[in-house]
């Protein structure tokens, strides 16, 4: 269950009639700031207590047992209001803080956890209290890079330019008891986090097989040559030649060229590794899977919650899934358990893995797609047989009726017998026939015995109805 406070007090809480919000909807993503809207009407006695970029909003994750965590903090960022009053609440998470401080220029050579630390020193130093962060971990490793930085930044673009498009890794805020920390992640902590299944906690799945961004030849960009005003690149140490290429992708793609810049490397060399390094990636095709599931810890399961950067093991047989992926994206409605929409994101290993891969699954798709057109004919079959008995019962059941004149049909026995989806009678109760001068050979009743419908008179009789049915 969740709860929203505004600063220290209860904004929303599901258990207080007098604190309520509407569609309160929860966006976190990896690398980015998150979001969180709600509506609010004007019974709510904070209904006017918002100031843009100043007011805090804060998401507590909290059980019957007393247990608690703050899993978002933001500010307000958005109001709107419509012509019935309701009030439309944007906010933004707290990583936006770093939108609010800028680094200026510096020259130095700096590892990237030698960088990180001091962007956020910088930013710590411009800002109000509220919004500085504690440096927390810092797993990202890599060599000392010369900067000659002329450029005025704010501190969130100078960390997606100068670390995470360079090393990688992710960036992440989180509450402790005393304070707000920030995180610099080579990966994310959790090695597992909750799986997600087909017929237990997956609602809806897509998946996405992209090939947008492949590039077989890449043109590696260094930092600017001050002699010549151009960028360095790898011509020096690769036979004169100014790219690379992967040869199984051209082969399999044809050639597509593509720039990689990396303005901070100064040695052909460096520029020549690290390119050989990156183009293993954009040979790659990309998957992205969307899934609509239920975080069964909201329904009071004991598991671990779905979290960003989480690694989960993802099965569904019925669409080939059965691999650990990582949580790239959640949507939560705050109010709706089942209104949660996971992300997961990840890249094919290799690209002969892939083609292995795909080759492999048309083959798969072709056998599934026959014996599913197969077992459709026989099942259409079946139904068109289905329906023409239940349609022949129900003919020789209005002759019966019919035969016995002004007798009537009652229900004393119950429910009539009926016939399910693949044809077969099944044992209900009975149609009983009465009639007021008590003519024992159409007074009686219908049943239906071993799939097969009876007729018994009061005489004592027993016939079989027989029902027409052609060859299909």
């Amino acid at each position: 269950m969740y709860k929203v406070k505004i600063g220290d007090k209860y904004l929303y809480h599901p258990w207080d009639k007098t604190r309520q919000i509407a569609d309160p909807k929860l966006d976190t993503e990896l690398n980015k700031n998150g979001s969180f809207s709600f509506v609010i009407y004007s019974d709510n006695q904070f209904y006017d207590s918002f100031k843009k970029l100043k007011t805090v909003i804060k998401i507590i994750d909290f059980d019957t047992q007393g247990n608690e965590k703050e899993i978002f903090c933001s500010r307000v960022l958005n109001e709107e209001i419509d012509f019935e009053g309701e009030k439309t609440i944007t906010c933004e998470g707290n990583m936006a803080y770093l939108l609010d401080s800028v680094q200026r220029p510096y020259k130095g050579e700096y590892t990237p956890e030698q960088l990180f630390r001091l962007y956020i020193e910088n930013h710590n130093g411009q800002v109000e209290e509220e919004k500085q962060f504690k440096i927390g971990k810092i797993t990202v490793t890599g060599d000392k890079t010369r900067y000659d930085e002329s450029d005025y930044k704010d501190t969130r673009t100078a960390i997606a330019e100068k670390l995470i498009n360079v090393y990688a890794g992710y960036i992440r805020t989180r509450k402790e008891e005393d304070g707000y920390y920030i995180d610099y992640l080579q990966e994310y902590d959790d090695a597992e986090g909750q799986p997600v299944s087909f017929g237990k906690n997956i609602l809806d799945i897509t998946q996405y097989i992209k090939a947008d961004d492949i590039k077989t030849c890449i043109i590696p960009l260094g930092a600017t040559n001050s002699a010549t005003g151009k960028p360095i690149t790898i011509a020096s140490v690769n036979n004169d030649v100014d790219y690379i290429y992967d040869q199984v992708a051209v082969e399999n793609f044809g050639k597509i060229f593509g720039t990689v810049s990396y303005s901070d490397l100064e040695s052909p060399l460096q520029l020549l590794e690290k390119a050989k390094e990156d183009i293993k990636d954009l040979v790659n095709l990309s998957i992205t899977i969307e899934l609509t599931a239920i975080d069964l810890k909201d329904l009071g399961y004991d598991v671990k919650k779905i979290d960003i950067g989480d690694k989960i093991p993802v099965i569904s047989k019925p669409h080939g899934i059965n691999s650990y992926m990582q949580v790239s994206k959640i949507s939560k409605n705050l109010k709706v358990v089942d209104d949660c929409k996971v992300t997961l994101g990840s890249t094919l290993k290799t690209l002969v893995e892939n083609q292995n891969t795909y080759n492999s699954g048309i083959k798969n798709v072709e056998a599934t797609a026959n014996g599913v057109v197969a077992k459709a004919a026989v099942a259409e079959k079946n139904a068109t047989a289905a329906a023409d008995a239940a349609k022949n019962a129900t003919k020789t059941a209005e002759e019966i009726k019919e035969s016995i004149g002004n007798r009537t049909v009652g229900n004393k026995y119950g429910n009539v017998p009926y016939i399910s989806e693949s044809g077969e009678m099944n044992i209900g109760k009975t149609i009983e026939f009465h009639s007021t001068d008590n003519y024992p050979e159409t007074d009686g009743k219908l049943y239906v015995e071993n799939g097969i419908l009876y007729f018994a008179d009061k005489t004592g009789t027993v016939k079989q109805v027989q029902m027409m049915q052609e060859e299909i």
